[in-house]
């Protein structure tokens, strides 16, 4: 028996899907589960308008690949460096690029002092720096987006929030998060100590096919 059977009915793996990163598209035009953009939305409403809600497992992430033999995928470990020689409070933003639609599973990180000074007492390597990410290309959205309203912007916070590490990594609950090709990801890290050298990274599934005229 396969994952499909095990989870179809009522967990329904087979409802699963991704929003696409791809053109905007009016809501309500049809052309399967990608179609039309996301908008705000209450569950009193949708509770309202009678929609079905059904168990899915979001931890660790499922994620939806082609039934297709002619479509593989490959995993990347890709990673930014930040700082090395830099100094407290610096803030730099870095990209990650994508030639390939691409799912990321999970995040992790590393950071240590370059100058070989000792880390103060009772602080851990991801407590060097902070950082965030968000995405763009054909549209925009913060993936560490902050608690939201005036008082509460958008802000990095501590690594160790974020990332884990390579034998525990930062899981990404649900699908994982999906990029199409020509999009990118911002990555920014403010370094928290002098010296502080950190490494970022992301751990990628690349899809792979023949090319759609």
């Amino acid at each position: 028996m396969g994952w499909r059977s095990i989870f179809a009915g009522e967990l329904g793996a087979t409802g699963l899907g991704i929003p696409s990163a791809g053109v905007q598209s009016s809501p309500g035009t049809g052309g399967g589960q990608n179609a039309g953009q996301l908008e705000q939305n209450s569950r009193a409403a949708n509770m309202a308008a009678g929609v079905p809600y059904k168990l899915v497992p979001v931890y660790p992430p499922f994620v939806r690949i082609a039934d297709d033999p002619n479509i593989v995928y490959a995993f990347r470990s890709r990673s930014l460096i930040f700082g090395g020689n830099g100094v407290a409070a610096a803030t730099t933003t870095q990209q990650f690029q994508f030639s390939l639609p691409t799912i990321i599973i999970a995040r992790t990180g590393s950071a240590f002092l370059a100058n070989d000074v000792g880390m103060p007492v009772g602080r851990t390597s991801l407590q060097l720096a902070r950082v965030q990410m968000f995405r763009a290309g054909s549209h925009s959205d913060l993936i560490d987006a902050g608690g939201g309203g005036v008082n509460n912007p958008a802000v990095t916070v501590l690594a160790e929030c974020l990332l884990g590490t390579a034998g525990l990594p930062a899981l990404i609950p649900g699908n994982g998060l999906f990029v199409d090709t020509g999009s990118f990801l911002n990555v920014t890290a403010q370094l928290l100590i002098n010296s502080t050298e950190l490494h970022f990274c992301i751990w990628a599934l690349e899809e792979y096919g023949p090319a759609r005229g």
